[in-house]
């Protein structure tokens, strides 16, 4: 999986501040979407096991209310893979 953005300290896409990942990949390719270049699953940055330590870092400071995903489409089959045993770590 690739990723096209990490927002470490973001008031914009949820509730408090939160870290959000922004991956790649979607193949919807919504009409007046207002980032197609994460429409490729190649667009961006690999997203490595270096990248889930970091947001990992992120997610134990007090001041962090959680994860956002966006992307592209995080529930894109391809992306699950990749996401859902990160999440899964988190809720441990």
């Amino acid at each position: 999986m690739n990723y096209a953005n990490i927002k470490y300290r973001d008031i914009a896409d949820g509730e408090g501040v939160r870290t959000t990942l922004f991956v790649s990949g979607c193949s919807h390719h919504c009409e007046n979407c207002f980032q197609p270049e994460t429409w490729d699953f190649c667009f961006g940055k690999p997203f490595t096991e270096g990248t889930e330590r970091e947001i990992f870092a992120e997610l134990d400071k007090s001041y962090i209310a959680g994860l956002s995903l966006l992307g592209g489409d995080p529930f894109e089959p391809e992306n699950q893979r990749a996401l859902l045993p990160m999440l899964r770590r988190i809720r441990e």
